[in-house]
C-alpha cells in the first residue's frame, strides 16, 4: 500500500504534499490473539485493511528497540494515522522473549523491564510531541492504573526536554511559532478505547429480540472514573497546555466496542471465512474485504469512526479548547502540510528515539523505573558499609584464602541490607573494589614449596620454582596482561615453616627452612649440616649425577610422548660386577647373584641358575659363574648425556641417559659393626632424636648356602674346624653363625632398621609395615626383620609422639649392621611416594650397591621427590599406609669375588 510507511521512513507524494492534516496515534496493550494490532477499527474507518494483520501473517518488531510505528496517510480524509506496537502488547513481548532471556537470568526480571519499559516510553513520547489526537486502547472495558504512573513519568520527561525540543524544532524550519515555542502542535486529546465490553452490552445479543442495555451508561460511569483519577493524580488540570494532554470537557472521550470481533481461535478464522467465501463468491468488479471491516451498523451510529471523527471535524473546524474554568486563555492548536509533519516527524524520531540518552531521557528513565531507583540508592547506601567491613582488621599482608574469607563476609553484610535488581551489580561492584584492595600491596606471594606451604612474603619474583612454579606467580598476582610484573622486588620464598631434621648420618639435628627447590631440599641443608656434625669425612658413596662437558649445558626438555625406559626398574642379575668411584675406598663393588627379600627372579637364563628360596623366605643360594668374562660382556652400559641433565629426579620412567645435576640420596658408613650394641640400642650420642624404647635395630638372620667354587678356597678354610664353646659367643658377637655339618651353609645374622622422621625431629622405627618397634622394659626387642625386609614399606606413618595435633612422619633412613661373612650386603632403594601412577624413583645405579663386611651403613632417604611435573607432596594428615611405600626388594646377598679379598 503507497500510503503507509514506517518511522522514519516516510512517503514522499507530491500532489498530497501540501494538505494540512491531523495526526491520529494509536497506543496502548493488545491481547495474544491480536498479533500486535490495536488499530483495527482504523480499517473500519477508512474501508480497506491496514493495519490489521492477514491470518497468514507473523509481525515482528526491531530486534534492538522492540517496537514499530507504523503510519498510513489517509489523503481523502486528511489524516495520518500513527500505530505503536511494543513490549505493551503481548505478541510482541512473545517473540522477542527469546532475544532477552539471556538478560533475565543475568540481571533480573525488574532490570530488563525497565529497559524495555524506556524504549517504549520514549517512543511513546514522540507520539505525544507529534499527534492531536492520541487513542489509548485497552482489550478489556477498564482502565490500567499503571498508566497514571507512565503519563506524570512523561510529562516530567516533556518539561525537561523543553529547552532542547524548541532548538531542535527551529532547525526544521517552517513551523509555526507558537508550535516551536510550546513544543507540539497543541494539548493532545486522549481518547480510551475499549475493545470488549459486558455479555449483555454485545452485539449481537444472545437471545434475539430481547432488548439490550444502553451501552452510553457504561461509557459514562468510565469517563467519570478516568476523568477523576487523572484529576487527582494530577497527569490533567485545569489548564491544558501545562498538562502532557487534555481530555475534552463536554464531549465523549470513552468507547466501548460492542461489535463482534473476529474469533481469537485464528484456525477457526480462516475455515469461516472461506466457508464464506465459497458460498457467496465476489461477483465481477466487485471486491473481497475481510470480515473485520464487513460489520453491520449499530442501530444507534455507536461505531467507532463516528466517534472518532467528531473529534477530527472539531479539530479541522475551529480545534481543541479542554481548558476547564473563567478566565483561562485558549490554547494553541496548529495543523501543518502533510510534507512538513513527514520532515518534522522523521527529524525528531532520530533526535528522540534513535538518538543518546539527554538529561531528558535519563529523567524519563529515572522516572519509569521506581525499583531501579529504589534499589540504586539502597545499594549505594550499603556498599561503603560492605567495604568497611572487609577492611576491618586486615593485616599487612594476606592469602587469597583469606581474602576470599573476609569478602565473604563483606558478600553477606551486603546482602544483609541491600535490596532490589541491581544487587547483583552492585554485589560484583564490591568484590572488584575488595580485590583492587587486596592487590593494592597487601597481597601474599602463596607460591607453595615443595611441601606446600604458601610463601608469606608479599608478592614478589625469584625464590626458586616452588611445587607450581612461576604460573602459581601469575595465578596469585597478575591482575591481567597489562600487570607489569618485572616492577616486583626480586628475593627468596619463605613460608615461615621450620622442620627438625638429621644430618645423613642421623647423628645431628638441626633446623631447616621450607624447601622451595629440590636442591635445597635434597642436597644443600644436608651438605651443610654434614660440615658440622662431620660426618662429611666419612666412608660413603657418590650416587651418578650429571658432569657437564661444556659450558652451555641445559635442562633437557622432556615432552608427554618421549619415549621412557624401564631399565631401571628393576636390575637385571646378568651383571657381574659395576666399578663406581667413592672417594674413601673400594665400597663400590656391585655385583648381583642373589636376592633376598621378595625381590624376583632373573629373566633369562636356565632354571638352575635362579637363587633358590626356603619356605621362610631366607635361605639364599648364591651360584657362582664359569666364566666371569662371559658375564661382564653381557653388561651393556650407556654412558649419559654431558650436554643435558634431568630437571627433576630420577625414576623409573625417566628418559635413559639423563642424570640429574645433585645426589638426592645419600650412603655413609658409620664404622664398624661393634658401633651398634644390640643390648643397648642406639644411643643419644650415635643417633639423635630417637624416641624410646624404639631405638633399636631388627635382627634378621639370614641361611646362605654356598655351591663351591675353584675360585673360592678361602671360604671353606675359614669356617673348616667346628667353633668351640667359647667361641660360639666371640662368633655370636661377631653376627655371624657357622654351621657345623655343611660348610657350604652358614647363617648370618644382619641387623636392619627402618627410620621414620616427624617434622618435629621425632625418630623412631618401625618392625612392620603397620607397627612401631617396641622393646620390653628390660631393653629386649621380640620382633625380627623378616617383615621389614620382605615387605613394602610405608613412606608415611603416624608419629607416635604426643602432639596436640597428629603428625605425619616419613620415612628417611634405613640402618643396616653387616656381618662379618662372606657376602655382601645390597641395596636397592626404590620408592614410589604416592599412589599410582606416580612413578618408582631410584637412586640411578645400574646395580644394587654392596656394602662392606662388618659395617654400619646408613642409607638416607630423599626429603622430598620431584617429577617432571612437580613435586609429590607429603600428606599433612595421616593417610592410608599404601598412600607411599618403599617398596619390597631393597636388601640383597651377593658373594664376596676374589678381586676384594
Amino acid at each position: 500500500m503507497k500510503n503507509k510507511f514506517k518511522l522514519p521512513n516516510v512517503p514522499v507524494e507530491s500532489e498530497m504534499s501540501q494538505q494540512k492534516v491531523m495526526v491520529v496515534s494509536f497506543f496502548g496493550k493488545s491481547p495474544l490473539w491480536a498479533k500486535s494490532c490495536k488499530a483495527g477499527d482504523v480499517d473500519a474507518y477508512c474501508g480497506r485493511q491496514i493495519f490489521e494483520p492477514s491470518l497468514l501473517e507473523d509481525p515482528v518488531v526491531g530486534p534492538d528497540t522492540f517496537f514499530d510505528i507504523e503510519g498510513y496517510y489517509d489523503a481523502k480524509k486528511r489524516v495520518i494515522f500513527l500505530h505503536l506496537r511494543g513490549v505493551f502488547d503481548t505478541h510482541t513481548l512473545v517473540k522477542a522473549f527469546d532475544e532477552f532471556s539471556k538478560d533475565l537470568d543475568e540481571k533480573g526480571y525488574l532490570c530488563v523491564w525497565a529497559g524495555l519499559n524506556h524504549q517504549y516510553a520514549r517512543a511513546l513520547l514522540l507520539l505525544f510531541l507529534v499527534s492531536h489526537v492520541l487513542v489509548l486502547c485497552h482489550p478489556t472495558h477498564g482502565f490500567d492504573t499503571s498508566y497514571v504512573h507512565l503519563f506524570r513519568a512523561l510529562d516530567a520527561a516533556r518539561l525537561k526536554l523543553a529547552p532542547a525540543l524548541t532548538e531542535q524544532l527551529r532547525a526544521v524550519g517552517g513551523l509555526p511559532k507558537d508550535w516551536v515555542a510550546a513544543g507540539r502542535p497543541c494539548p493532545p486529546r486522549v481518547l480510551f478505547l475499549c475493545q470488549t465490553c459486558p455479555a449483555p452490552f454485545a452485539r449481537p445479543c444472545a437471545r434475539p429480540h430481547t432488548p439490550r442495555p444502553s451501552v452510553k451508561k457504561l461509557e459514562h460511569a468510565l469517563e467519570d472514573m478516568i476523568y477523576n483519577l487523572l484529576r487527582k493524580s494530577r497527569v490533567v488540570s485545569n489548564a491544558s497546555a501545562n498538562s502532557l494532554f487534555a481530555i475534552p470537557a463536554n464531549q465523549e472521550f470513552v468507547y466501548v466496542a460492542t461489535e463482534s470481533r473476529p474469533s481469537r481461535d485464528r484456525l477457526s478464522h480462516m475455515i469461516n471465512s472461506l466457508v464464506d467465501f465459497c458460498k457467496h463468491p465476489p461477483t465481477e468488479g466487485s471486491r473481497f474485504e475481510t470480515p473485520s471491516v464487513q460489520e453491520e451498523p449499530d442501530p444507534a451510529d455507536h461505531s467507532f469512526a463516528s466517534f472518532l471523527q467528531q473529534h477530527i471535524d472539531q479539530g479541522f473546524l475551529k480545534g481543541f479548547d479542554d481548558n476547564v474554568g473563567r478566565h483561562m486563555v485558549p490554547s494553541h492548536f496548529e495543523v501543518v502540510s502533510a510534507s512538513l509533519w513527514f520532515r518534522l516527524a522523521a527529524h525528531l524520531h532520530g533526535w528522540l528515539v534513535e538518538g543518546p540518552d539527554g538529561p531528558a531521557c535519563t529523567a524519563l528513565r529515572d522516572k519509569l523505573g521506581t525499583d531501579m531507583r529504589f534499589s540504586e540508592a539502597r545499594c549505594g547506601k550499603v556498599l561503603p558499609v560492605a567495604l568497611a567491613a572487609y577492611q576491618e582488621g586486615l593485616p599487612p599482608h594476606y592469602m587469597r584464602s583469606y581474602h576470599e574469607r573476609k569478602l565473604g563476609h563483606a558478600l553477606a553484610v551486603f546482602a544483609l541490607h541491600a535490596r532490589g535488581p541491581v544487587f547483583e551489580q552492585c554485589a560484583a561492584q564490591l568484590e572488584r573494589q575488595c580485590d583492587a584492595l587486596w592487590r593494592a600491596g597487601r597481597q601474599m606471594c602463596e607460591v607453595l614449596s615443595l611441601t606446600g606451604n604458601p610463601c608469606t612474603k608479599p608478592l614478589h619474583r625469584g625464590g626458586g620454582e616452588g611445587a607450581g612454579g612461576g604460573e602459581l606467580l601469575l595465578q596469585a598476582g597478575g591482575d591481567g596482561p597489562d600487570r607489569d610484573l618485572t616492577q616486583l622486588p626480586v628475593t627468596e620464598h619463605s613460608s615461615g615453616a621450620r622442620y627438625v631434621s638429621a644430618c645423613n648420618c642421623g647423628r645431628k639435628q638441626g633446623a631447616r627452612e621450607d624447601p622451595y627447590s629440590a636442591r635445597s631440599a635434597n642436597h644443600d641443608y644436608y651438605t651443610l649440616l654434614a660440615e658440622e656434625c662431620g660426618c662429611r669425612g666419612l666412608e660413603s658413596l657418590s650416587f651418578p649425577v650429571f658432569q657437564p662437558s661444556t659450558q652451555d649445558f641445559r635442562a633437557a626438555q622432556l615432552f608427554p610422548g618421549a619415549p621412557r625406559s624401564g631399565a631401571r626398574d628393576v636390575p637385571r642379575q646378568e651383571g657381574r660386577e659395576l666399578t663406581v668411584a667413592t672417594p674413601q675406598g673400594n665400597t663400590s663393588g656391585c655385583s648381583l647373584v642373589g636376592f633376598v627379600s621378595g625381590q624376583s627372579g632373573p629373566s633369562d637364563g636356565a632354571a638352575d641358575e635362579a637363587p633358590h628360596t626356603s619356605q621362610d623366605g631366607q635361605e639364599i643360594v648364591i651360584h657362582v659363574s664359569d666364566s666371569e668374562e662371559s658375564v661382564k660382556d653381557k653388561t651393556l652400559v650407556r654412558q649419559p648425556s654431558t650436554t643435558e641433565y634431568l630437571p627433576g629426579m630420577l625414576h623409573a620412567d625417566s628418559p635413559a641417559g639423563l642424570l640429574p645435576q645433585f645426589p638426592s640420596w645419600s650412603l655413609v658408613c658409620l664404622g664398624p659393626s661393634s658401633l651398634y650394641s644390640h643390648n643397648l640400642g642406639l644411643q643419644d650420642q650415635q643417633q639423635a632424636g630417637m624416641l624410646g624404647g624404639s631405638a633399636y635395630l631388627l635382627p634378621w638372620d639370614v641361611t646362605v648356602r654356598l655351591r663351591h667354587h675353584s675360585a673360592w678356597p678361602a671360604v671353606g678354610d675359614q669356617y673348616r674346624h667346628k667353633p668351640g664353646p667359647g667361641q660360639h659367643g666371640a662368633l655370636r658377637g661377631r653376627k655371624t653363625k657357622v654351621a657345623s655339618k655343611d660348610l657350604s651353609e652358614f647363617v648370618v645374622k644382619i641387623f636392619v632398621g627402618v627410620e621414620y622422621e616427624c617434622p618435629k625431629g621425632h625418630r623412631f622405627m618401625c618392625s612392620a609395615p603397620d607397627k612401631v618397634l617396641k622393646t620390653t622394659g628390660s631393653g629386649l626387642v621380640k620382633d625380627n626383620g623378616n617383615k621389614v625386609t620382605a615387605s613394602d614399606m610405608p613412606l608415611y606413618f603416624p608419629c607416635p609422639c604426643r602432639s596436640p595435633k597428629p603428625l605425619v612422619a616419613q620415612l628417611m633412613r634405613v640402618h643396616v649392621v653387616t656381618p662379618k661373612a662372606p657376602i655382601h650386603v645390597t641395596l636397592n632403594p626404590r620408592v614410589q611416594p604416592a599412589p599410582p601412577p606416580c612413578p618408582v624413583f631410584v637412586t640411578g645405579c645400574e646395580q644394587p650397591v654392596r656394602l662392606s663386611q662388618s659395617a654400619y651403613w646408613v642409607l638416607r632417604l630423599p626429603f622430598v621427590y620431584v617429577g617432571e611435573h612437580g613435586p609429590y607432596v607429603a600428606p599433612k594428615e595421616p593417610v592410608p599406609l599404601s598412600y607411599g611405600r618403599l617398596l619390597a626388594g631393597v636388601y640383597g646377598i651377593t658373594e664376596v669375588v676374589p678381586e676384594d679379598k
